[in-house]
C-alpha cells in the first residue's frame, strides 16, 4: 500500500478532485463508484464494493432497479412473492 500524501483544497462548491496518479494507482477510473467512510481523523475514499441491501453480503450481488441484492435474498423474495414460502 502506497502511503503517499498530497494536499488539496476543496473548491467553492466543496468538491474535491482526486489526483490522476492516485486514482489510477487505486484503479478508480472515470465513472467508478466510490464509498466515503467517516473515520476518526477524516474521510476514507475507497472503490465501491456492492453489498446486498437486505443481508449485507458481498457475494453474487447484482443491481436491480437501483438496489443491490444478492442471489440468496433475490431467491427468497421470489419465493415469498409467489407464495412458495
Amino acid at each position: 500500500m502506497n502511503t503517499e500524501s498530497k494536499h488539496k483544497r476543496l473548491s467553492k462548491a466543496a468538491s474535491l478532485t482526486i489526483p490522476k496518479d492516485m486514482r489510477l494507482a487505486a484503479g478508480i477510473l472515470p465513472g467508478t463508484a466510490v464509498d466515503l467512510t467517516e473515520v476518526n481523523d477524516g474521510i476514507l475514499i475507497s472503490k465501491h464494493v456492492p453489498i446486498c441491501r437486505f443481508c449485507g453480503s458481498p457475494e453474487k450481488v447484482v443491481e436491480y432497479r437501483g438496489e443491490e441484492i444478492c442471489a440468496k435474498c433475490a431467491a427468497k423474495i421470489c419465493k415469498e412473492a409467489t407464495g412458495n414460502a
